[in-house]
């Protein structure tokens, strides 16, 4: 992708109570049991733009015209970068949420839920403690993460956020780190029927590492459905350091035979769209 750089980086928590009056394994009573929705409200699925060497499609660094799949290529690079953020920087506090589905939650009374856990998947100890209290109008979501060891941290809020009672919409707040406990990045998301139908991540952080005006803040990437063949879409607006303006990138697919199209005028030099087949590599746009 040429001279293109983004900062930034989804869970959508759907309020469910059980009405059964069973057991689960670990002896807990899960009646009125206030349960995570979907994983996906904070994380959504880039597997479409993702490298994956079995397919011969890989994302590249740098935008090359000329590339037999370049369309699908600089595609690629834009979701890519935040899909990277996620795993990255904030790899810390998703995969904690994440880990909160295999717990099951300690109902502390006037409407407050609590789960308590370790969360696997890193050579450092780290301890969560997710919050969800339930308003009347809305459920608050609060994540706690403490690490042991080296780098070991007290207790912090790593993110936090709220959902509709008819959990149908919800954002999430995402801090940058125990060092630097500062608001990062902004999901908005909303729901259509068993699915997330429209997501934002926002990137939100106002200074950066030196502490100097984040010139990348309001940059955000939305994913969306749509109707039609190309029944899915990216809005990238973000900030491109080399241009010192910020560019706009309207990507569209279809999400069963992954044929696409992307429009960047800044990047291609033109406002028309620029197309890839099922296997990824450049086509005429019909």
């Amino acid at each position: 992708m040429k001279n293109w750089k983004i900062y930034g980086i989804f869970i959508m928590f759907a309020l469910v109570f059980t009405t059964s009056c069973e057991n689960s394994d670990d002896g807990t009573d899960t009646a009125n049991t206030l349960a995570l929705p979907l994983y996906e409200s904070m994380v959504i699925d880039f597997g479409d733009f993702a490298d994956n060497s079995n397919s011969g499609k890989s994302t590249a660094l740098v935008y090359d015209s000329k590339a037999p799949n370049g369309n699908w290529f600089f595609s690629g690079v834009v979701v890519g970068v935040w899909n990277s953020a996620l795993f990255t920087t904030l790899a810390v506090p998703v995969a904690s949420f994440k880990s909160a589905f295999a717990h099951s939650p300690e109902n502390l009374g006037e409407n407050n839920w609590q789960w308590t856990y370790s969360v696997d998947g890193f050579t450092s100890e780290y301890t969560a403690r997710l919050t969800g209290e339930v308003t009347g109008e809305e459920v608050l979501w609060k994540m706690y993460i403490t690490k042991a060891g080296i780098g070991a941290f007290e207790e912090f809020l790593w993110f936090y956020g709220s959902s509709a009672m008819d959990g149908n919409s919800g954002y999430w707040i995402l801090n940058e780190s125990a060092e630097r406990p500062d608001a990062m990045l902004r999901i908005d998301w909303e729901r259509a029927n068993e699915e997330i139908g429209n997501i934002r991540y926002t990137w939100v952080r106002e200074l950066n590492e030196q502490e100097n005006d984040d010139m990348f803040k309001d940059s955000y990437l939305e994913y969306g459905l749509q109707d039609g063949n190309l029944d899915a879409y990216f809005d990238a607006h973000a900030y491109d350091s080399n241009r010192q303006a910020f560019s706009d990138v309207r990507i569209e697919w279809s999400r069963e035979t992954f044929i696409g199209r992307v429009r960047a005028a800044d990047y291609f030099g033109n406002e028309e769209w620029h197309c890839w087949d099922m296997n990824g590599d450049d086509i005429l746009c019909e």
